[in-house]
C-alpha cells in the first residue's frame, strides 16, 4: 500500500500504533495519505470495524471512500457490504466495516442508540436544523416578552451557539454575564434549552455536547466505543472545536491510537469556534506522540512555495515547502494607483491569459472582504469577461445593498411597488404581514400604487398600534429622501443609510457579519461617488461642446449602471468563468492563475484583528490564498482606495515586507520600476500629484479608453497630476475636454487599424 509514496508519506501510512500528528502542508497529498493509511491498516490485519475516520464534509468522506475502495480492490467488497462506508448500515455498531463519517453524523448515529440514557431524551429525538432553531428562538423571545428588534432571533441564536461551542451551560452563562443584555440572552439560552428537552430535540451543537456528556456520565458506553474503535483518525484537525477534540481524546485515551491530520497554518475559522490550539492540546495530552511533516508540494511552482514558506511557521517548528515541479513565472506584487486601476490592470492580465489559451475557469481573483468585488464586477461586465462569485453573491445582489437601493428607488418613484414592499418593515418597525396585506388591499381599493397610497391622506386608516406608527416612520424617511433629491448622489446614498436606521439594525441582527455588511454599504457610497465623477467628466465636456446634451440625473444613471452589472447574461453557467471569492471561501480549492487583491494594511491583516492572535490568523489566511495557485501568483495593492466619497492613502501589507529578499518582482503600474527583492523607491510615495506625463500614459498622442465615451486619442494636455486637462478626440462623440482627476480614462494600446484623428 506504500508504492508511489514519498518517504514522508510512506512513514505516515505505515506508522502502526501510538498517537501521530501528520502536519500536511497544502498540496502535499493529505487525502492520499489518509486513504492509504486506512488501507494499510486493513491489509496489515487490523479489523476494519476497529477503524474510525472522521472528516468535516460529506464530500470529503465520499472522496476518501472512493479512493480507499480503489486501493483495496476486490477485498473491499468483502469488507464493505452494501453501499459501503456511508450506506444505511455503515455505522451500525455490529457491522464489520470501517466507519467514515463527519463529526455530526457520527454523533447522531451513536446518540440514536444511546441517548435514552440521558433524561429526558428518547431514541426518537428530533434534530433541529437552522430554520427550526430560529423558529424556537422566536417562541422563546415571545414567551419572555423580549422585543425581536432588540434581540434579533438570528443574532440571539448565534450567541447561544457561541456559548455551546465554548461548552458553557445556561447557568454558567448567566453567572458570567456582566451586562443586562447578556443576562437577558442567558435567560433566552436557559429557556431555549428547556424547550429542546421538552420536545425531545437537539440542535447541531447539542449533537457534540450530548455525546461528550454521554461518554462522561456512562463510562460503559465510552468503554464499549473504545473497544470497538482501536484506531481513530481525524482529518482537518485544525478546524476542530473544543467538543470535537474532547470526543476524539475520550475515544483514544486508552489505546492511544489517535492520528490527527491537518495544517496549523491553515487554521482560519476561529470565528466559527475552531481552535488551532487543539494541536497544542494534542501534544500535551499525548506526550508520546510522533510527528510526521508532509512538506513536499505537488501543486505549485518553486516560486510560489518560496512565498508560502515565508508566511508559514507553527508551534510544530518552521516548515519549508518544496517541490519537484518545474519553475514557473516569478511571483509579482503589483502596486497600482487606486481600485479602478487595479480592476483594469487585472482585467488586462486576464484578457492576456485568455489570449494565450488559458481557460477562464482556471483563473481566480481572491479578496479579504466581499465589498472589494464591486470594481471588478463592473470592469468585467464592461470588458465582457464572464465571472462567477463563489461562496457568495455579486455585490449589487447582496441584501444590504439591495435594501438601501430600494429606499432610493421608492423615494424616487411612487410607482415602484417592488422596492417599497422590500423595505416596508426593514429595519423592523412592527409592521407585520397582516398589516402589510391590509395596506396593499386599501391601495388596490383606492386604485393607487403602493407609493401613491403611502403618500395619501388615507394611508393610515386601515392600520392600528405599532403598524400605524411604523408606516408613519417609513413615510417620514421616504419624504426626507425625496426632499433631498437635489443633493449629490453620494449624499443621497449616505442619507438613505442613516435615515433608515440600517446600520444599528445590522449590528443587532447580524452580529457575526455586520461589519462586513457595513463595509459593503461603505462601498455602495464609494460607487455613488465614482458615478458622480463620471458625470462630472461627461457633463463638463458636453456643456463645452454640445449645449443640447441631455443631462440625466445622477440617481437614474447610477441605477442604470447597476442594472447592467446585474445582467443575467454575465452569470451564464454554460461558459467558462473567472472565479471571484473571499480568501476564506478559497480554502480547499486550487487554480492555475491566482490574483490576490488588496494586500494592504487594514485589509490583510484586517483592521479588526489588531491583537497578536488575530494578526497571526490573518497571516494564515494569506498563506491559504497564496497556496491556491498552481502556476502563477499575483498580489496587488493600491496607493489610494476610496472609502465613502473620500480617497484614502493606503500602505502595503506588513506581510509583504517579510517577502523582501525573495525572487518576487515588486512592480508599479505607474512608473518607478521594480526589482527582484524589493521596491527601488518608496512604494508609498505615489499620488495623483507626482505622476509625470510619460509615466502615467496620459500625454499627447496616447490612446485612452473612457468608461462611457469609448476609445480616443489625446490631442493636447495642460498641467500635471490631478489638475491636468486633456483634449481627446473620440472614435464616436467627437472632441471632448476632460479633467484627469475626474475622468474615468485608462491608457490603452493604439488600435490595430490606423484611425484618422485629424
Amino acid at each position: 500500500m506504500a508504492e508511489g509514496l514519498n518517504p514522508a508519506q510512506k512513514s505516515a501510512v505505515t506508522h502502526q500504533t501510538g498517537p501521530l500528528a501528520i502536519i500536511a502542508g497544502p498540496g502535499s497529498g493529505k487525502t492520499r495519505v489518509m486513504t492509504h493509511r486506512i488501507a494499510q491498516l486493513v491489509s496489515s490485519g487490523v479489523s476494519p470495524a476497529s477503524i474510525l475516520a472522521i472528516t468535516f464534509t460529506n464530500k470529503a468522506a465520499d472522496e476518501m471512500l472512493r479512493r480507499t475502495q480503489a486501493l483495496l480492490g476486490a477485498a473491499m467488497s468483502t469488507v464493505l457490504p452494501g453501499s459501503g462506508f456511508l450506506g444505511p448500515s455503515a455505522l451500525d455498531l455490529d457491522d464489520e466495516t470501517p466507519v467514515l463519517r463527519t463529526f455530526h453524523s457520527f454523533c447522531a448515529r451513536l446518540l440514536r442508540r444511546y441517548i435514552h440514557r440521558l433524561e429526558p431524551y428518547t431514541s426518537r429525538f428530533s434534530i433541529y436544523d437552522s430554520a427550526d432553531q430560529l423558529q424556537l428562538i422566536g417562541e422563546v423571545l415571545k414567551s419572555l416578552q423580549l422585543d425581536r428588534t432588540s434581540f434579533p432571533p438570528r443574532a440571539t441564536l448565534s450567541k447561544v451557539s457561541h456559548w455551546k461551542n465554548q461548552m458553557t451551560g445556561p447557568e454558567q452563562a448567566s453567572e458570567n454575564s456582566a451586562t443586562f443584555r447578556d443576562r437577558e440572552l442567558a435567560r433566552v439560552y436557559f429557556r431555549y434549552q428547556e424547550l429542546l428537552e421538552e420536545r425531545d430535540a437537539a440542535d447541531f451543537d447539542d449533537l457534540l455536547l450530548l455525546l461528550v456528556r454521554l461518554f462522561r456520565e456512562h463510562p460503559d458506553v465510552l468503554e464499549s466505543m473504545r473497544s470497538r474503535f482501536q484506531f481513530v483518525l481525524v482529518d482537518e484537525f485544525q478546524d476542530t472545536n473544543r467538543p470535537q477534540y474532547l470526543i476524539a481524546k475520550l475515544l483514544a485515551d486508552e489505546h492511544r491510537n489517535l492520528c490527527v491530520t491537518g495544517d496549523p497554518d491553515q487554521s482560519i475559522y476561529s470565528w466559527r469556534g475552531a481552535s488551532a490550539d487543539n494541536f497544542l492540546r494534542f501534544k500535551e495530552d499525548f506526550p508520546e506522540h510522533s510527528i510526521i511533516t508532509l512538506d513536499q508540494n505537488y501543486r505549485s511552482t518553486p516560486q510560489i512555495l518560496e512565498v508560502a514558506s515565508r508566511l508559514a511557521g507553527t508551534e510544530f517548528g518552521e516548515r519549508k515547502l518544496f517541490t519537484e515541479n518545474d519553475a514557473g513565472p516569478e511571483v509579482r506584487v503589483q502596486q497600482v494607483r487606486d481600485e479602478r486601476k487595479e480592476a483594469a490592470w487585472i482585467a488586462d492580465c486576464i484578457e492576456s491569459w485568455k489570449a494565450d489559451a488559458v481557460s477562464a475557469s482556471e483563473i481566480a481573483v481572491l479578496y479579504r472582504v466581499n465589498a472589494l468585488s464591486r470594481t471588478f464586477e463592473e470592469e468585467f461586465v464592461r470588458r465582457r469577461i464572464l465571472y462567477s462569485v463563489i461562496g457568495g453573491m455579486s455585490f449589487y445582489e447582496r441584501k444590504e445593498v439591495k435594501d438601501i437601493l430600494a429606499y432610493l428607488r421608492a423615494a424616487r418613484s411612487t410607482k415602484d411597488d417592488v422596492a417599497l414592499l422590500r423595505i416596508f418593515n426593514v429595519p423592523a418597525r412592527g409592521i407585520g404581514k397582516v398589516s402589510i396585506e391590509r395596506f396593499v388591499d386599501a391601495a388596490r381599493d383606492a386604485r393607487r400604487t403602493l407609493g401613491e397610497h403611502l403618500r395619501s391622506d388615507g394611508a393610515l386608516d386601515a392600520l392600528r398600534g405599532k403598524a400605524r406608527k411604523g408606516v408613519e416612520q417609513l413615510r417620514d424617511v421616504l419624504a426626507k429622501l425625496t426632499q433631498t433629491s437635489a443633493n449629490s448622489l453620494t449624499e443621497q446614498v449616505e442619507l438613505a443609510i442613516q435615515a433608515s436606521g440600517y446600520l444599528p439594525h445590522l449590528e443587532k441582527s447580524e452580529p457575526e457579519s455586520w461589519q462586513e455588511r457595513q463595509r459593503n454599504l461603505e462601498e455602495l457610497v464609494s460607487a455613488a461617488s465614482e458615478t458622480e465623477e463620471i458625470l462630472t467628466s461627461v457633463y463638463a465636456s458636453a456643456i463645452v461642446d454640445d449645449p443640447d446634451f441631455e443631462v440625466t440625473d445622477a440617481l437614474s444613471l447610477f441605477l442604470e449602471r447597476i442594472a447592467l452589472i446585474t445582467d443575467a447574461e454575465m452569470k451564464s453557467s454554460e461558459e467558462e468563468q473567472v472565479s471571484l471569492m473571499t480568501l476564506h471561501s478559497a480554502k480547499g480549492l486550487e487554480y492555475n492563475k491566482v490574483i490576490i487583491i488588496g494586500v494592504e494594511e487594514n485589509l490583510i491583516p484586517h483592521s479588526r484583528h489588531g491583537e497578536i492572535e488575530g494578526i497571526e490568523e490573518e497571516r494564515r489566511l494569506l498563506y491559504v490564498g497564496v497556496t491556491r495557485a498552481r502556476e502563477e501568483l499575483i498580489m496587488t495593492h493600491t496607493s489610494w482606495r476610496r472609502r465613502f466619497h473620500e480617497r484614502e492613502p493606503r500602505l502595503p501589507s506588513s506581510f509583504l515586507t517579510e517577502l523582501e529578499g525573495t525572487s518576487i518582482a515588486f512592480e508599479r503600474a505607474e512608473g518607478g520600476g521594480f526589482s527582484k527583492g524589493g521596491w527601488q523607491q518608496d512604494p508609498f510615495s505615489y499620488n495623483a500629484e507626482n505622476s509625470h506625463d510619460e509615466e502615467d500614459g496620459i500625454h499627447p498622442g496616447a490612446w485612452i479608453r473612457h468608461e462611457i465615451l469609448g476609445k480616443g486619442v489625446i490631442l493636447s494636455a495642460q498641467g500635471h497630476g490631478a489638475s491636468k486637462r486633456i483634449s481627446v478626440r473620440f472614435e464616436q462623440g467627437g472632441e471632448k475636454q476632460l479633467v484627469v482627476a475626474y475622468a474615468p480614462v485608462t491608457p490603452i494600446s493604439p488600435p490595430d487599424e490606423e484611425w484618422d484623428s485629424s
